[in-house]
């Protein structure tokens, strides 16, 4: 069997007034694909106030109500689904028949008031195949569908649904084999777009009727603007149409009067948009010498935007134009000045909109020839070139701001405006070839060029990252580099091509540029530290203690310092151990060559531990050496068992050994050493043969 599926769409549609109730002698006639929209409100006429008619008997159906007609052509099974768009809303219906006419319904044949939520069942309702039942209802009885109805060809039917609860509309889906009426034949209506040039929003229905009934005499139309209007016949539109909005959906209803049967169809009318103008007034043409050929293709698209909803249309006169003859696609141009007009047209609707612009010669940028773009080697991966430097090249002064310029790699890629390098171009390290165009920003018109990149090593030198200035010098302290730069640049402002050494004059870090014949550059930087001689604050030393002698020298200064005593190697400290008795001198020297200082002779006051008074010349005599320098100073010398064997002042030369002019045998002695400052210092030592 053909499926019928009628949309009962409520809320989607708008909803009827109450006088605009449905009744069942103005029953909607289900028949074909015909949508059906329908807001029931109240129960309208009472057809059960008749005599021949009997109020449905499983539920009083006296809340929001509609009725439909069925009239069947082909015998079947007479069955549907109603499918309510909100699975919470509740419908009931019954069905009447078969019957002539609404005076007469009798009773109804099928009743079914099922509460979906009481019987857990879906809200969906209607006849089927399956059931056996009748009726149903109310309340929790049933499952929402019952039995099929047996129909005959010329039988009519009514069903009557009610909304017991909710406010959604439904969908009515006639699904047996049983068969209604087609609708009459008609032309599908295309939407109406009105001019909005015109400033009106009307539409002529009259040529929308004329082009939907073409080559059908026997259907007629009318037009509405909702569509429980256009079901219930009512409200029709004139033929010309004016609207508020700027887009709207009308309905129009195609009937016949060989059946009851009607289709209704939706179309738009609306608003056109404004047609798109950009017209550039004034289009430059490059002057090359000869008579230039213009293709209008890229030009119409610019002035509509490539809208595909729009046409443009080219004459080379107003005549022409205003004629609707002669359209050109191409124009040759050969004056400074060529008049150009033009029509654009929407692709629906009546619009149109006449315009001119002028197509003018113009000259090319005039360009320098770009020098070789010398550039260091850097032994990167990659390296950038800022491209703005040959821009600023090739226009020679003229104001960059009136042109755009862009580069390539390759011929190919400027001939296809494909692949442009920014302004900072990463590549690598390699000799190349770049194009570039320039154009004209108001003409458009454009010069071509080229120039090479070519890489060079950056300037070596030698600079050490310290150097040291004596400060105590009355000589500046000289900083140079190599002589083979064409120009020198340093931290101190001074700049020269021949400036390779300047004179410093205080500690602090300083930075030299240098550049070759390229112009690549290398910077350096020295930190050049102060230093100079150390002066000796003092010389402390700690003696009679051999081999515990000490010397340890005090100095200041800013330099570093190492130290060698009597003529010995120079060492990094300072303090000397195991120093022997007598006289001693320090040579300190600044490691960062500024020179070395010589102490005075100090003494390392110490005794001999033994003397041997055999006359050999080879420690005769026991003395403590530079005891001259402590006037006052006096010595005692004991046997052991501290008997006063001799006596010796400061300036003694010693003593020989002898007691009484007779010299002793070999034996340990005792001294006691009487410093002026109150110092006394014992010791003992040996006369060895």
């Amino acid at each position: 069997m053909k499926q019928l599926a009628i949309a009962i769409l409520f809320l989607a549609f708008g909803i009827l007034s109450a006088q605009n109730a449905n009744d069942c002698t103005d029953a909607i006639v289900l028949c074909g694909d015909t949508p059906v929209g329908i807001q029931p409100s109240g129960v309208g006429f009472d057809e059960f106030s008749l005599p021949g008619n009997t109020q449905p008997p499983c539920y009083s159906f006296n809340n929001q109500t509609a009725w439909f007609k069925v009239e069947i052509e082909d015998a079947g099974s007479f069955t549907f689904d109603l499918v309510p768009e909100n699975p919470n809303d509740d419908y009931d219906f019954a069905v009447y028949g078969p019957v002539a006419d609404c005076q007469n319904l009798g009773n109804a044949i099928r009743c079914s008031s099922t509460h979906p939520p009481s019987a857990n069942v879906s809200a969906n309702t209607g006849l089927n195949d399956i059931e056996t039942d009748t009726s149903e209802g109310p309340g929790g009885d049933g499952n929402g569908y019952l039995k099929a109805i047996d129909a005959s060809a010329g039988e009519t039917y009514y069903i009557l649904i009610d909304r017991a609860s909710g406010s959604s509309g439904f969908n009515i889906n006639l699904t047996g084999s049983a068969t209604s009426p087609k609708t009459t034949e008609f032309n599908n209506p295309e939407d109406l777009e009105a001019c909005s040039l015109t400033g009106s929003n009307t539409y002529s229905l009259d040529l929308q009727r004329d082009a939907i009934l073409q080559g059908h005499p026997d259907s007629k139309v009318t037009f509405h603007s909702d569509l429980g209007d256009a079901n219930l016949a009512v409200n029709e539109l004139p033929d010309q149409y004016t609207n508020n909005v700027d887009t709207e959906t009308l309905f129009a209803r195609i009937f016949s009067d060989l059946n009851a049967c009607s289709e209704i169809v939706e179309f738009q009318v609306s608003v056109a948009p404004d047609l798109i103008n950009d017209n550039p007034g004034v289009v430059y043409v490059c002057d090359f010498g000869n008579p230039q050929t213009y293709n209008l293709a890229s030009l119409g698209d610019e002035i509509i935007r490539s809208r595909n909803n729009q046409q443009i249309e080219f004459y080379r006169t107003s005549e022409d134009r205003d004629a609707y003859k002669d359209a050109i696609l191409s124009i040759t141009i050969d004056a400074p000045q060529t008049p150009l007009y033009y029509r654009i047209y929407g692709t629906t609707g009546s619009c149109e909109l006449e315009d001119e612009l002028v197509l003018q010669l113009s000259n090319p940028p005039i360009l320098t020839k770009p020098s070789t773009l010398f550039l260091c080697t850097t032994n990167e991966a990659s390296i950038t070139i800022d491209l703005n430097v040959k821009t600023a090249e090739v226009l020679n002064g003229q104001e960059i701001s009136l042109f755009t310029p862009h580069y390539y790699t390759s011929v190919s890629d400027r001939e296809n405006d494909q692949n442009r390098l920014t302004k900072s171009f990463v590549t690598t390290e390699s000799d190349q070839q770049l194009f570039l165009r320039v154009f004209d920003k108001t003409s458009g018109c454009y010069t071509d060029s080229s120039f090479e990149v070519v890489f060079l090593e950056s300037p070596e030198f030698e600079l050490d990252e310290y150097a040291y200035y004596c400060i105590d010098s009355a000589k500046p302290f000289e900083l140079s580099i190599s002589d083979e730069f064409t120009l020198y640049e340093w931290s101190t402002g001074e700049t020269g091509d021949k400036l390779n050494t300047i004179l410093l004059n205080e500690p602090g870090t300083y930075s030299v540029t240098a550049y070759n014949e390229a112009g690549c550059s290398t910077t350096k930087r020295i930190e050049v530290l102060a230093s100079e001689k150390a002066q000796i604050e003092r010389i402390e030393v700690t003696g009679l203690n051999y081999p515990r002698n000490e010397v340890q020298v005090v100095v200041q200064g800013s330099g570093t310092y190492e130290f060698a005593l009597d003529g010995g190697p120079f060492v990094e400290y300072s303090t000397f151990t195991g120093i022997s008795r007598g006289y001693h001198q320090v040579v300190i020297k600044d490691q960062n060559g500024c020179g070395s200082i010589t102490s005075e002779s100090f003494l390392v006051l110490d005794y001999p531990r033994f003397f041997t008074p055999n006359g050999d010349g080879i420690h005769d005599t026991w003395e403590l050496i530079g005891l001259e320098e402590y006037p006052g100073a006096t010595i005692a010398i004991y046997n052991r068992y501290g008997k006063l064997i001799k006596q010796l002042q400061a300036d003694s030369s010693g003593w020989d050994g002898t007691f009484k002019n007779q010299l002793l045998k070999p034996d340990d002695f005792w001294f006691v050493l009487q410093l002026p400052e109150g110092i006394e210092v014992k010791g003992h030592f040996s006369l060895l043969f």
